[in-house]
């Protein structure tokens, strides 16, 4: 076939093609709407053409020749087509030119942000969207996929996902897809991209607003971008199931928390748990994000505690590994920490625990605030500004009203503003006893001494208005200064007296007002404390494993 014939065929076939679409077009646009052709169809080679007829003989120009019928003119005249290119639309050129595997995923990418509707929700709505950026600003280029066949940082994610539950995570709404595979398609590309950034958001604390349990838990958790995330990841290669990994906390008690996750479910579906593993719900251990002493282990048990549900025992701790991503990822080498179940303190220095002491913290109506400061000073004498709280709802009608009685037991009483103001001046009697330490707060709390010692003797501590008091102040003013500071025991207190003295950190300590209702003591065993103010209640529940 010469080439003349080749081009008539080929605009027989436009002028067929175009004379069909006369008569078909409505009805077949009435049965499949628009794809958004123009952005994901290419378009017919013909129409990359512009068709310039060039007549071969004499035009018929006979006024009185006369066609009898229809025939297409094509037929009639022996026509020699000469082809030439006009412009095409970039975009569409673009697409025509792209690799299968680049096509597919954008069409994949098109279908999957478009589909679930209200039922998807608006936050994965939103987790879809922000992935499709991904992938539009990487021109359609898979994380996870290379000729046809897993990468291995696919098969090393996929594996690590397999074990979210070891964390306490719940990816049952994102389908991973098989790690086997042996042709990975688009839409698995997509659904590996969106369980891992689900992964990355729900191990960084995703799942829970802490303001959502209480106003009074300051802690903040800082979000992951998914489309990083799910980059990061990806390209780790090899060790892409540790780079997902390491987006759930790394301190010691979290890592405490899950190991013992894993094995009282190894247990239970093995044998019922025994109580060995179990330690009193009351006692004298503490918490802290450092490596257990090598003292001997304290062998406690509580009478009621043997009995406890191990699937209880397990959504306890998978409410307190949740709380562990509210605190920063650096807690600081040195740091004060304080658990307010325990009703202890602890400070930590080059990864140790180097002073302990039993606090009291607030009452379930008044509770401690959950939060991350750093203390920045002490003060020895201090005095006690009362709190508008405690002096219109105690203290004045305990007076009947009358400020002269007020005064006359020993308060400073004045007028700024219109508004009445109490203050204790320093001494014995005073509420906060003789030293104070200050971590300036949007909850205006801090730690301080007690006229009232005897209460350290009880083991619920909870008698507050919201700050904590230390036992033993003075010692822990001085495992606070630190070593080298020059500042011991003795010489704190000899600043006592009847004014108010200041002792400035030589820098800011990290201090950590800490929720932990459970956790793994030195021996092994699963320490569970009171869920004093019912918070651990409202992450069970939260998280769907009951109230």
């Amino acid at each position: 076939m010469t080439a003349g014939e080749k081009a008539k065929r080929l605009l027989r076939a436009a002028l067929a093609a175009a004379a069909l679409s006369a008569f078909a077009a409505p009805a077949v646009a009435a049965q499949f709407p628009p794809r958004r052709a123009e952005l994901f169809d290419p378009p017919p080679l013909v129409a990359l053409f512009d068709v310039v007829r060039v007549p071969t003989r004499a035009p018929l120009d006979n006024p009185d020749f006369a066609v009898a019928d229809a025939t297409p003119v094509a037929l009639l005249l022996d026509i020699e087509l000469r082809a030439e290119p006009v412009k095409p639309d970039p975009l569409d050129l673009a697409w025509s030119l792209q690799p299968e595997e680049k096509r597919d995923l954008a069409l994949a990418l098109e279908a999957w942000t478009t589909s679930g509707g209200a039922a998807l929700g608006p936050e994965r709505h939103r987790l879809r969207a922000a992935l499709a950026a991904a992938y539009a600003a990487r021109d359609l280029a898979p994380f996870w996929i290379e000729n046809g066949e897993w990468r291995a940082s696919a098969r090393a994610a996929l594996a690590r996902l397999a074990l979210a539950a070891d964390d306490g995570l719940d990816l049952r709404a994102y389908a991973a897809p098989d790690a086997e595979m042996a042709a990975p398609t688009a839409a698995d590309e997509l659904a590996l991209s969106e369980a891992i950034a689900a992964y990355a958001l729900q191990a960084r604390g995703a799942r829970i607003d802490p303001e959502r349990i209480s106003g009074l838990v300051g802690a903040k958790t800082t979000l992951p971008d998914p489309a990083l995330a799910v980059a990061e990841v990806a390209g780790a290669g090899a060790n892409a199931g540790d780079a997902l990994q390491a987006y759930n906390p790394t301190h010691y008690g979290y890592q405490q928390l899950r190991e013992k996750l894993i094995e009282l479910r190894t247990q239970r579906a093995s044998a019922p748990a025994s109580d060995g593993l179990y330690a009193a719900a009351a006692g004298n251990v503490t918490q802290s994000d450092v490596l257990p002493p090598a003292s001997k282990s304290k062998r406690r048990r509580a009478a009621g505690l043997a009995k406890a549900s191990t699937s209880r025992v397990e959504a306890e701790i998978i409410a307190n590994m949740e709380r562990w991503r509210w605190l920063p990822r650096d807690l600081g080498e040195e740091r004060v920490e304080v658990n307010i179940p325990d009703f202890e303190l602890a400070v930590v220095r080059n990864g140790e625990v180097t002073h302990r002491t039993r606090v009291i913290v607030g009452k379930e109506a008044t509770p401690t605030p959950i939060f991350s400061n750093a203390l920045q000073y002490l003060i020895v004498n201090p005095y006690w500004n009362v709190p508008p709280s405690i002096l219109n709802k105690e203290m004045l009608p305990k007076a009947n009203g009358d400020v002269a009685a007020i005064a006359a037991s020993g308060f400073n009483v004045s007028y700024r503003g219109g508004k009445l103001v109490v203050r204790q001046p320093p001494g014995e009697r005073n509420a906060l006893g003789r030293i104070k330490f200050m971590f300036p707060n949007d909850f205006s709390v801090y730690l301080h001494d007690t006229p009232s010692r005897n209460l350290f003797s009880a083991s619920h501590r909870a008698f507050s208005h919201g700050c904590m008091r230390v036992d033993a102040p003075f010692a822990f003013a001085e495992a606070v200064l630190g070593p080298g500071s020059g500042w011991s025991e003795s010489r704190v207190r000899r600043l006592i007296g009847g004014s108010e003295r200041y002792i400035n950190l030589a820098k800011p300590l990290p201090i950590h007002i800490e929720y932990f209702t459970a956790y793994v003591d030195e021996g092994g065993r699963i320490v569970l404390r009171p869920d004093l103010y019912g918070y651990s209640a409202r992450v069970r529940k939260a998280l769907g494993l009951g109230a």
